[in-house]
């Protein structure tokens, strides 16, 4: 038979004081002595106390845990970003908790919805774009949520994105002085709005400077089918001098297929991403890509979302950061 949990009044009880004194002390609450603090933090530690969140979450009110959700684990972008969104909510108290999308068409849908808030968690960060029901059952339930990456405002949350117009604007742009006039452009599957918004600038950059636009050279994977290999054969059989991916990590494997198929880059094909992973790991590749600022990217994230956990009437925000190119070896 397991042993019974260990609760605050045997602490209590051990050390001679009141439940509410071990309590304050255990939370270095400031009007309980110093000494009193490491003799209650000793005694819990040797009675090997663990706190009980889910109480102590039914007494405030809070869980002071905040749901990550997203839709690919093995993209490294969001482990990175997710890193950056931890840095800043530990330093209010937050942890959090990471989950992934149970659909396949990159969408945080209601059975998602109802995973996270069984966990109590006091309010959501999602990387997917919140379908009408989950966007519904957070205006009845009252639960803060931001969208990160991806525009909200439309359906009535808070958003917090880069400029994916001007990013893909800036690859044309870099690409076409490089002498680059037959561009490729591999998407996110193209309901997804950033992933038409980076073609939108690229091609609008191309019109402004009266280049022919070839649409066949403009690729979009499928939700369920995300096989890069196809697509860059399609756009070698087109002849593009360089080939736009619509992340970094499509760019690194676009890259891999090239070289497999005896060509070299940028000689051959020149590559570009979007995210700067290289900022954040090291990948011996040294990828031409556009930079977003992830961390003013996770602030402003998480002091949106601080927002409407104080005020969850406040109006909607959407905030917009700007999209910068990094030039490196392969373009």
């Amino acid at each position: 038979m397991a042993e019974k949990r260990i609760l605050l009044k045997d602490i209590a009880e051990k050390s001679g004081l009141t439940i509410n004194t071990v309590s304050r002390a255990l939370k270095d609450k400031p009007d309980i002595s110093e000494a009193t603090r490491r003799e209650v933090q000793r005694l819990a530690a040797d009675m090997g106390y663990i706190p009980d969140v889910i109480a102590s979450s039914l007494r405030s009110g809070y869980t002071k845990t905040i749901g990550i959700m997203f839709d690919n684990i093995a993209n490294p972008y969001f482990m990175i970003m997710t890193e950056l969104l931890y840095e800043e909510l530990h330093k209010d108290g937050y942890d959090i908790m990471i989950f992934t999308g149970s659909g396949d068409r990159a969408q945080f849908d209601i059975e998602s919805f109802n995973k996270m808030v069984s966990r109590r968690i006091d309010g959501i960060i999602t990387f997917l774009k919140p379908t009408t029901d989950v966007v519904n059952a957070l205006r009845n339930n009252k639960i803060p949520l931001v969208v990160l990456g991806r525009e909200g405002d439309d359906i009535g949350v808070d958003s917090v994105y880069t400029n994916d117009y001007l990013g893909g604007f800036e690859i044309a742009k870099y690409l076409t002085n490089k002498g680059h006039h037959r561009i490729g452009y591999i998407g996110a599957p193209s309901d997804i709005l950033c992933s038409t918004k980076r073609l939108e600038g690229m091609t609008d950059y191309l019109s402004s400077q009266r280049l022919k636009i070839n649409h066949g050279c403009h690729r979009f994977l499928e939700h369920g089918n995300l096989d890069l290999e196809p697509h860059v054969q399609a756009l070698i059989d087109q002849h593009v001098t360089a080939i736009f991916c619509f992340n970094d990590t499509m760019a690194y494997e676009a890259i891999s297929i090239i070289n497999q198929k005896g060509l070299k880059v940028p000689e051959d094909i020149a590559v570009c991403g979007y995210d700067n992973l290289e900022e954040r790991i090291r990948v011996p590749v040294s990828l031409t890509t556009i930079d977003t600022n992830k961390r003013e990217l996770t602030l402003r994230c998480v002091r949106t979302l601080k927002r409407r956990i104080e005020n969850f009437d406040a109006p909607i925000e959407k905030l917009v950061n700007s999209a910068r190119l990094i030039a490196r070896r392969t373009a």
